[in-house]
C-alpha cells in the first residue's frame, strides 16, 4: 500500500510539473499595410468641403431593375462633410460622373429615389461639421466605364475624384 502511494504521489507531482511548464507562444504577425488604401472610400477637398466617394462602383444590372435598353445601372455613394464654418447647400445635381468614353452623366433622380429610398442623395443645406449625401444612381452606356466624379456647385465648390479600379457587380 505504501508503494502504491508513493507510485501515486510521483505521478501526481509529474502531472502537475507538466501542466506548469508555459509555452512562449509568438506575437500575431502585423498586418500589411503596405501598398493598400486606409478605407474602401476616396476623398477630395476644397476650402470648405470634403467629399468621399465609395471607391467601388457597384453595377445594379443583375438586379433587374426597369432600365433604357443598352444601359447599365450603377450606384455610388458620395458624402460630403461642411468643413467650413457657415450653413451650405449641397445637391445630387451637382454631381456628374464621366466615363472613359468622354461621356458624361447626371444620376437618375427617378431611379434613385425608387431603389434607395431614404439612403438617397438629398438636396439640403449642411450646417458647419455636418455631414450630408447618400446613393446616387446612374443610367450609363453597356460596357461604359467610370472614370471620375465631379462635385460641382454654384459657389464654385469643384472636387474630382478619380476611380482606379473597375466595377464590382451587385447583387
Amino acid at each position: 500500500m505504501k508503494k502504491l502511494f508513493t507510485l501515486l504521489l510521483c505521478s501526481l507531482i509529474l502531472v502537475f510539473a507538466g501542466c506548469g511548464k508555459t509555452e512562449t507562444k509568438n506575437p500575431p504577425p502585423a498586418p500589411d499595410t503596405e501598398d493598400k488604401a486606409d478605407t474602401a472610400h476616396l476623398t477630395a477637398e476644397d476650402n470648405e468641403f470634403k467629399m468621399s466617394v465609395s471607391k467601388e462602383i457597384r453595377s445594379l444590372t443583375a438586379m433587374n431593375i426597369g432600365t433604357k435598353d443598352g444601359y447599365d445601372v450603377v450606384s455610388i455613394l458620395v458624402a460630403i462633410e461642411n468643413v467650413s464654418k457657415d450653413n451650405v447647400p449641397i445637391s445630387p445635381n451637382f454631381v456628374t460622373l464621366k466615363t472613359l468614353d468622354g461621356a458624361e452623366y447626371k444620376y437618375s433622380q427617378e431611379l434613385t429615389q425608387k431603389i434607395t429610398s431614404k439612403s438617397a442623395f438629398k438636396e439640403v443645406v449642411l450646417p458647419p461639421d455636418y455631414r450630408g449625401g447618400g446613393l446616387l444612381l446612374f443610367e450609363l452606356k453597356k460596357d461604359s466605364i467610370p472614370e471620375t466624379l465631379t462635385y460641382k456647385d454654384e459657389a464654385n465648390h469643384e472636387m474630382t475624384i478619380q476611380f482606379p479600379t473597375k466595377t464590382k457587380t451587385s447583387v
